[in-house]
This record gives C-alpha cells, sequence and structure tokens, in this order.
C-alpha cells in the first residue's frame, strides 16, 4: 500500500497511554476497562482472564499476531464466564478487532467491534465515553476502507457523546476532532480538514500543554496535511518540532520516534533532498527493528518507504531486498491475502517495470490485483493505482485492448469513491455499517 506517490502515515489520535504503551489503536480503552475493573476483580477466573489480556497486549505490542490473537481468543472465553454484563468482554472483543484490523481482516474486525459496541450500548448507554470508544474503533475501520461517510458519521457521534461527557474543549472531545480531520485529509478535503485540526491543536495545547506528546500527534497531522498540498515550507517544521518532543518524551529509540522520522523523510524526499531522507529513513529502519523486532509490520512499511528512494534515485539493486524484505514480513504477519500484501507487491512490480522486466511485472501486478479484489474493504485508492500501472505495463507490451479494458475499471471504482464522498451530513443512524464489495 505505499507508492511512491503516497501520502504520510496519519496517526488516529487516542490517549497518551496509546502512545506509551505501542499496542495499538485500542489500547486506550483496554487500559480504562483495566483500572475500572481492578476494584472488583479478585478470584481465580478474573485473574486469568487479566493474564490473557496482558499477555495478548504484550503479543501485539511485538507483532506477534497469532500469539496475540489466540490470548483475546482465551480471554474472551474466561471473560463470558465471569462478566455477565460484558464489561470484560466488550474489552476482549475490542483487542480482538485490532488484532484482526491489522491483519486485514475487515469483516471480523467490523463484527467484533460493533459486538463490543452492542453490549457499552446495553451496559454503559448510548451516550457513554466507553460508547464513545467502540464508535472511535469503528470509525477508524471504516476509514481504513476508504469508508469515509460511515467514518465520519461514527467519528462524529463520538465527538458529540465526548462533548456532552467532557465538555467541547476537553482534551478527549479534541481527540475526536482530530479523527474526523483525518477522514477529511483523507478525501484531500483539505478546506475542511484545517479548521478541525486547527481547532483541536488549541484544545490540546490549552489542554495538555504545547510541548505534550499528544498535542505532538495533531501538530504532526497538520503537517501531513500541508505536505499532502506540497506546502513543504509549513511541514517541515511542524514534523521537526513533533520529533523534538517525542524524542524527549520517549527517548530516541522510540518507535513513535520512528514514525516521525518517517514523515520528516517523506518531506524531504518530496523535495528532492534524497541523501537527507536516506538517513532518517534508515534510522526509522532500525529503530522499528530494534524497538519492535524484525518481523514487524512498522519495520516492513519503513523498509518498503526506503526501497522507494533508492527506486527514485535508479539504485534498483537496493530496492530491490527491501521491497522482497517488507513483502515476506508482510505474509507472515498479515496474511498472504491481506491488502497490505498486494500493496507490496504493487511496489515490487513497478520496481520491475522501471527496469523493463516486464513478464515479472505483470505476475506481480496480477497477484496484487487478485488479492484487492478478493478483499472486503480493501483499499480501492491503492487498487486504482495498481490497476493504472498495470495498464500503462500493457501499453508498452502493445496490448492496448487489455489497458483499456484495466484503465475502465479503474474509472469505475473512482466514480464510486466520488459518489460516496458526495453524501456527506448523514448521522451514523442513517449509514449503512456493511462494507461495500469490490468491484468485479
Amino acid at each position: 500500500m505505499y507508492e511512491q506517490d503516497q501520502s504520510p502515515n496519519v496517526n488516529r489520535l487516542t490517549t497518551e497511554e496509546l502512545i506509551i504503551m505501542n499496542i495499538g489503536l485500542n489500547a486506550r480503552a483496554l487500559t480504562i476497562g483495566l483500572a475500572f475493573l481492578g476494584v472488583v476483580s479478585g478470584c481465580a477466573v478474573d485473574q486469568r482472564w487479566r493474564s490473557a489480556m496482558q499477555e495478548g497486549n504484550q503479543a501485539l505490542r511485538s507483532g506477534d499476531y497469532t500469539h496475540a490473537e489466540e490470548s483475546f481468543v482465551s480471554a474472551r472465553k474466561e471473560a463470558e464466564v465471569i462478566d455477565p454484563q460484558g464489561k470484560r468482554l466488550a474489552e476482549t472483543l475490542s483487542q480482538l478487532g485490532e488484532v484482526n484490523r491489522e491483519l486485514g481482516r475487515f469483516p471480523r474486525a467490523e463484527a467484533l467491534f460493533q459486538e463490543a459496541l452492542a453490549i457499552r450500548e446495553r451496559v454503559y448507554g448510548p451516550a457513554h465515553a466507553e460508547t464513545a470508544a467502540s464508535l472511535t474503533d469503528l470509525g477508524e475501520l471504516y476509514r481504513l476502507q476508504g469508508l469515509y461517510t460511515q467514518s465520519e458519521a461514527l467519528h462524529q457521534r463520538a465527538r458529540d457523546i465526548r462533548e456532552q461527557v467532557f465538555g467541547a474543549d476537553h482534551s478527549k472531545t479534541a481527540e475526536s476532532l482530530n479523527n474526523i480531520a483525518v477522514v477529511y485529509q483523507d478525501q484531500r478535503r483539505f478546506a475542511d480538514a484545517e479548521p478541525v485540526l486547527q481547532r483541536a491543536l488549541a484544545i490540546l495545547e490549552k489542554q495538555l500543554g504545547p510541548e505534550h506528546s499528544t498535542t505532538a500527534i495533531t501538530r504532526d497531522n497538520l503537517a501531513k496535511m500541508y505536505q499532502a498540498q506540497g506546502q513543504h515550507a509549513r511541514a517541515m517544521p511542524l514534523y521537526q518540532r513533533a520529533l523534538t518532543i517525542h524524542e524527549k518524551a520517549f527517548g530516541p529509540h522510540h518507535p513513535i520516534v520512528a514514525r516521525n522520522l518517517e514523515n520528516l523523510a517523506d518531506t524531504y524526499r518530496a523535495q528532492n533532498q534524497y541523501p537527507q531522507a536516506e538517513v532518517l529513513y534508515q534510522r526509522a529502519v532500525s529503530i522499528f527493528k530494534k524497538s519492535l523486532g524484525n518481523d514487524h509490520v512498522d519495520t516492513a512499511e519503513a523498509m518498503s518507504r526506503l526501497g522507494q528512494l533508492y527506486e527514485l534515485q535508479g539504485l534498483y539493486s537496493q530496492a530491490e531486498p527491501l521491497f522482497q524484505q517488507a513483502i515476506a514480513i508482510r505474509e507472515k504477519q498479515q496474511g498472504a491475502e491481506s491488502p497490505h500484501v498486494a500493496g507490496e507487491l504493487k511496489n515490487l512490480a513497478g520496481l520491475y517495470q522501471s527496469q523493463n522486466k516486464l513478464e515479472q511485472s505483470e505476475d506481480l501486478y496480477k497477484q496484487s490485483l487478485v488479492i484487492y479484489e478478493q478483499s472486503v474493504g480493501y483499499d480501492r485508492e491503492a487498487y486504482v493505482k495498481a490497476l493504472k500501472s498495470y495498464a500503462s505495463l500493457l501499453r508498452r507490451r502493445q496490448r492496448s485492448g487489455e489497458a483499456e479494458r484495466l484503465e475502465e475499471r479503474a474509472k469505475a471504482v473512482l466514480k464510486r469513491l466520488s459518489l460516496e464522498n458526495q453524501s456527506q451530513g448523514k448521522t451514523a443512524a442513517d449509514v449503512p455499517l456493511a462494507p461495500v464489495a469490490p468491484v468485479p
């Protein structure tokens, strides 16, 4: 999913615990849940649940999704025995949903998140902070699939709840504002995104302080918005400030620092400052390897970005092993049928196309498209780029008829995306929660 013209990573803001624990998008909910449940825990079954949850989160933190899933499944069984009200069960389902989201199993993640949401609405009520947490989980899942209308509606509901519970100027409300802005950014609705990000940033600076690491995430997202518009001079100092804050808060070898380095490197790359970008990408790869392991998906992503930099410079022999390693890691951690793997295959296909290795390139494009088309809720913008890249290869091979069919398919997907993006202003009750099926 990491094309040469990729947009930088966008952080979904949750809470400080997410940053510190670095265990995924649902870390905040688990921390709150455990804190609440601490006053009623003590029985042996409860301790087994807590132990399984802790083991699952440790595995999730290290990128061992198979072990994480096994632990959370065990925790779910314990929760179903000891927690008839479902509070522990909701926490467990949320973590299972996170694992499945990381593995690209979007339908399974959706079912788990919806079950957790139903429990929280029943136990806590529809206007509780825990309910807002589940809405945020679903909203992020739909954003990752390009289902922006659904995503925006859910994040708007979460914001409304947090405004009611915490107040309009609370940091929790600012988190939801950040998430709404990210949905706008993904759609390149920069005029809508900027004031929402600015408001979130103002709240966080007032409530948490301008040097707080959570504030730095929203500032980082503002930089990403400027970068996506080619305003590198505005993005650069924001990225640099976020990097300085996170290095101070977490040390120079933390994964969040590595992500800051990637974003800063992306800005240098966009300005053709390749030596500066290379140093930062290499440092990011090193940090991810040491902190998360050689086989973590974040390591794969950093390798892929470095490979793209080398490809831009014509350093094909240096780019190829990085793309190959990224594919191997994602296949191991997320499964060979994951859309994340499809993105990496497309990157390697593009590299071979640049080297005029057209047969090898075509095989990889075909593999990539098959994965996208068999995935429910795949990244359709990445799919369109794969279709267009493959079409350009076919034209080079004098197969214009096949190329035209792929180009028409790409236009159809883009038209569908455009129609979806035009349907704004719906409430969550108006929005169907089922993902859109892939275009045949």
